[in-house]
């Protein structure tokens, strides 16, 4: 059953805060580095997506993510953290978005959800949910540019769109995702599965374990073979063709945060 206070333990925090920006960082970030993005549990059991991703049951989604500590997607990870910052008294909203891919097409824009959080007047993104390097701490929706462990970003708006934008040290500025700020429900999400099956099956991602978490000045994600590390903005990518050091980085992926 979900737990408030079971869940800030989970996070590292004293509670309950108070809901301000302070709070807000402090979560977001220790969420990502606390519980990883991990797709090949997902179904926990195996067997067919849900026929709604979005529509997923609370209770076991807490106990596998937080009391068992196995990481989730988007829609579970986005789901739980979505309604603990509810119980704590912030404003929030779940919103849908497309992620860039290599050739610099967008995902179906149902694919991926997060949390906009609204605080004295602002828009706040909060993504504990995302399968590639990101934000590790919320950012506002401003085209102000916003430094962060070593990369910076910002979000672009035209015609009712808003894409986030990201450069590291090593790399010109890159779309993450473009989205609408309008609150999803999870009955968008019906029918929605059959088509991004399909859409897996044609960017040869279908069966492809990812695996991503953030690290103190970066993330570390695992792509099926391919490793992509972000310290403090510097990219490096390499590809593990040993069984075992594969198995070793997605063991440090995976790994529960200081022991536990």
């Amino acid at each position: 059953m979900f737990d408030t206070a079971v869940y800030l333990r989970r996070l590292g925090c004293a509670g309950p805060p108070a809901p301000g920006l302070d709070t807000l960082v402090r979560l977001h970030r220790n969420h990502l580095l606390r519980i990883p993005y991990d797709n090949s549990r997902f179904p926990e059991h195996g067997g067919a997506l849900p026929d709604n991703l979005a529509d997923l049951d609370q209770d076991a989604t807490f106990d596998k993510i937080v009391v068992r500590g196995i990481g989730g997607i988007c829609f579970e990870l986005s789901l739980l953290f979505q309604r603990l910052l509810d119980e704590l008294g912030f404003e929030t909203m779940a919103v849908s978005a497309g992620v860039c891919q290599d050739r610099g097409q967008f995902s179906p824009e149902l694919s991926h959800k997060f949390v906009v959080v609204r605080l004295d007047g602002r828009h706040w993104l909060a993504d504990v949910g995302f399968s590639g390097p990101s934000y590790l701490e919320p950012l506002c929706l401003s085209p102000e540019e916003q430094p962060q462990y070593g990369c910076v970003f910002k979000v672009d708006s035209q015609d009712g769109r808003h894409t986030v934008l990201r450069r590291s040290r090593t790399t010109g500025w890159r779309p993450v995702y473009r989205f609408a700020l309008v609150a999803r429900k999870p009955a968008e999400w019906d029918g929605f599965t059959e088509a991004f099956e399909q859409y897996l099956d044609e960017s040869v991602l279908a069966s492809t374990t990812m695996l991503c978490r953030a690290v103190g000045n970066g993330h570390h994600m695992l792509v099926g073979k391919r490793y992509l590390v972000v310290e403090d903005g510097h990219e490096k990518l390499s590809a593990l063709t040993d069984p075992a050091e594969y198995e070793r980085v997605a063991r440090h992926i995976r790994r529960p945060p200081d022991g536990e």
